[in-house]
């Protein structure tokens, strides 16, 4: 081949290579230059489709919560809500949406501005009605979403707030078997995708996604839906009558201590927890910071049953009593001695409730049954500090409970018997100087009725259809003997048949139970005017099936325990023998055969002796040591014919000094009124014509109380024209009742 012919070639080849090189380049360019558009609008198609797109968690079909019947006590309703994203807000819908939230929603500028300022997702309204809905949707913004979601609602309202609490916006329990059970209430939360239009319009509700939730678990309560809504209504009759700080209500199965009832008053409303509970701490809510009135919400939410500590009084007896049977220190039949007062050491001396007229010599079930401080005092120092340490808190004082609701305290009592004094040992046995929650009381006291048993209390009965406990593992240990129940048994009937308990008697079941009046300590000086009224009862004592404790705090007028949380206890008790048909005891019906006298304005020496001498029984609350003290009110009306065991509380000056309810004076001559106001010691003065008019004003009027020495003005008609030159002038005459008293006599003679 020649040289021209292997150039020729090799510039073919060449050209070739070069054309093939050229193309292949071409190929990867458009191959590069496709993936490159393919990937970039890939990216913005996703990047929008995640502006558009909103996700929101939505709680799961929470667990319904039922009764020991079955009734449905929170359940789940579907509500309509409205989102707001900030992010979404345009340029110009500010305003749109500012008229929107306030024509639509009834929103103010406040709630508006919280909302519109917001830089994250915001709840803006729930529970809006279908005509809300539809305006929503007229706005036609993009910066809202709605969507439907399950929304807690109890149909009891205030009823049960306290055992059931309260979930918040995002279905979390809060307070009570809420919060307690709600891993097994809440379930498993679903997604729901909000998708915004290309056109910027809203979304309606229904073309949302929803990646569906796993629904919670049902649990079935101990708690009696019927007892609690009586429980519920007595509470509000007694809170009119007697106006306390506050009042709590437990019910149990003594025999289990599971709880069938807890009610305080007042109480919030579980649907609406934020809302004040009455007009007085709406006025103060109104005028807090807002961490303030979170501690505020806080308060309203606590639940006094478990968490306010009390000393409980002489409701405490019953645990002094049981140690010293099953201790073989002293029987029924023990005898001790009152005298209105016990010295336990230098300058430290125990007064009688009835110190005015003292039990004398008394056996330990009268002690019980008179509920006589002194006596119980002496038990005491035969238990000795060791034996009523241990006891004390084997009963479970100073310890928790264990009740399956959030919020519960121990208590305060002494660290060690070797901490404590002689004052301490003996106050204590009447219940002073230890502190417990309700829930204490009434575990400690259900032990001494069925059977010395220390039972943790339940509110929880199953979940789903199966108990998460048994019985047996609920009981903490015996702390008495079946036989020391049995016997303390029979002195729990004997005080409300024959003691001082006597408030919750009944012709119709055998009830047994205990009394309790704490007086207040305010400022270190205690005072009779602010007690806490209590009582503990059981029924029907045969097979005791319920167990009540009523606990009121500063009862205003009445303020014993007998008197008040008695009358309480007593109409709870006879609401629920109704309500569950008990078999009725043959019993004899009271004997109506005494008939109750005017008590007030008599002094308490007096009192004493016009109850005495018709047989009635009497007590009084008072820290005053002065038998010359004057009855203010009684609680039982006058003229009203009661059976000779019923007590009759009287309530007297609480300062100490002696003091006169002026009597009804009206169309009484002059020597009348004076003969009437003998011996109490006030300064008279007669206004107009004293010598021949009857009285027609008094000043200050019947019913109002004056101290000694105070001046009481009586106003007679005036004198007649006629008669001034030669009448004997007596307004503004001062003078002493004692001092004209044999004049007056005289007067009255001729």
């Amino acid at each position: 081949m020649t040289m021209k012919n292997r150039k020729f070639n090799f510039d073919k080849k060449f050209k070739n290579r070069t054309i093939a090189i050229f193309l292949l380049s071409i190929i990867m360019v458009f191959i590069f230059a496709g993936r490159m558009l393919y990937l970039y609008n890939s990216r913005y198609k996703t990047g929008a489709a995640r502006q558009r797109m909103k996700v929101v968690k939505i709680p799961a079909e929470r667990g319904k919560i039922l009764d020991s019947s079955g009734n449905i006590i929170a359940k789940n309703v579907k509500v309509n809500c409205l989102y707001f994203f900030p992010k979404d807000l345009k340029e110009g819908s500010r305003n749109k949406l500012i008229q929107g939230f306030s024509t639509i929603l009834g929103m103010d500028n406040g709630e508006i501005d919280e909302v519109l300022n917001s830089e994250d997702i915001v709840r803006v309204k729930e529970n809006l009605t279908s005509e809300q809905v539809e305006k929503i949707k007229n706005l036609e913004e993009n910066s809202l979403s709605l969507t439907v979601e399950n929304r807690r609602y109890y149909p009891e309202g205030s009823a049960l707030s306290y055992v059931l609490g309260f979930t918040n916006s995002d279905g979390e329990g809060l307070y009570g078997v809420e919060s307690y059970y709600d891993n097994y209430l809440k379930g498993k939360y679903g997604l729901n995708i909000f998708s915004g239009s290309r056109n910027g319009s809203i979304i309606s509700f229904d073309e949302n996604k929803e990646l569906k939730s796993d629904g919670g678990e049902d649990i079935t309560l101990n708690i009696d839906q019927s007892i609690s809504a009586m429980v519920s209504n007595i509470l509000k009759e007694a809170n009119e009558k007697y106006k306390p700080k506050s009042m709590s209500v437990i019910v149990t199965d003594p025999m289990t201590n599971r709880v069938i009832a807890m009610e305080n008053y007042p109480r919030f409303n579980s649907n609406n927890p934020r809302k004040a509970r009455n007009k007085e701490e709406e006025k103060e809510l109104g005028s807090l910071t807002e961490k303030e009135r979170l501690n505020k919400y806080y308060d309203i939410w606590r639940n006094k049953s478990i968490s306010d500590i009390y000393e409980p009084g002489s409701v405490y007896k019953l645990m002094t009593s049981a140690i010293g049977l099953e201790e073989g220190v002293f029987d029924e039949s023990s005898t001790y001695v009152c005298k209105g007062y016990y010295n336990i050491a230098r300058g430290v001396t125990i007064k009688c409730v009835s110190w005015y007229d003292p039990h004398g010599k008394q056996t330990m079930e009268e002690a019980l049954a008179n509920s006589c401080n002194p006596s119980f005092a002496q038990m005491a120092e035969q238990i000795g500090y060791a034996k009523m340490h241990q006891y004390l808190k084997a009963f479970g004082f100073g310890e928790l409970t264990g009740i399956d609701l959030v919020g519960e305290q121990k208590g305060l009592i002494p660290d060690s018997a070797s901490s404590m004094n002689i004052a301490q040992l003996c106050t204590m046995s009447y219940g002073h100087g230890i502190s417990a929650t309700p829930i204490q009381v009434i575990t400690a006291a259900n032990a001494i009725v069925n059977g010395g048993y220390i039972i943790t209390p339940r509110i929880l009965d199953k979940i789903g259809d199966k108990k998460i406990e048994d019985e047996e593992e609920l009981v903490k240990r015996q702390v008495i003997s079946k036989t020391t129940s049995d016997r303390m048994r029979q002195l729990m009937v004997n005080n409300v048949e024959n003691g001082g308990a006597n408030a919750v008697k009944s012709s119709q079941y055998t009830v047994g139970g205990k009394s309790g009046t704490t007086i207040k300590l305010e400022d270190g000086v205690y005072t009779s005017e602010k007690t806490i009224a209590s009582f503990y009862a059981a029924f029907p004592m045969e097979n005791p099936k319920y167990s009540v404790l009523v606990v009121v705090d500063e009862p205003t007028g009445m303020n014993s325990g007998n008197a008040v949380a008695g009358e309480i206890t007593k109409k709870i008790n006879d609401e629920i023998a109704k309500l569950k048909n008990l078999n009725r005891v043959n019993k004899e019906s009271d004997i109506t055969d005494v008939e109750v006298p005017d008590f007030t304005g008599e002094t308490l020496r007096n009192a004493v002796n016009k109850a005495n001498s018709r047989g009635i029984k009497i007590e009084i609350v008072n820290t005053s040591d002065n038998d010359g003290i004057i009855i203010k009110s009684q609680s039982v009306d006058p003229g009203t014919k009661i059976n000779h065991t019923k007590v009759v509380t009287l309530v007297a000056d609480d300062s100490g000094e002696s003091t006169v309810k002026v009597p009804d004076l009206i169309g009484k001559y002059k020597n009348e009124a004076l003969s009437i106001l003998k011996d109490t010691n006030l300064k008279i003065i007669h206004t107009g014509d004293s010598q021949k008019s009857r009285i027609i004003k008094t000043n200050p009027p019947a019913g109002e109380f004056l101290r000694q020495k105070d001046t009481l003005e009586l106003i007679y008609e005036p004198i007649k024209t006629d008669d001034k030159n030669n009448h004997n002038h007596e307004e503004d005459e001062d003078v002493d009742v004692d001092e004209n008293q044999n004049d007056g006599e005289e007067n009255q003679n001729n």
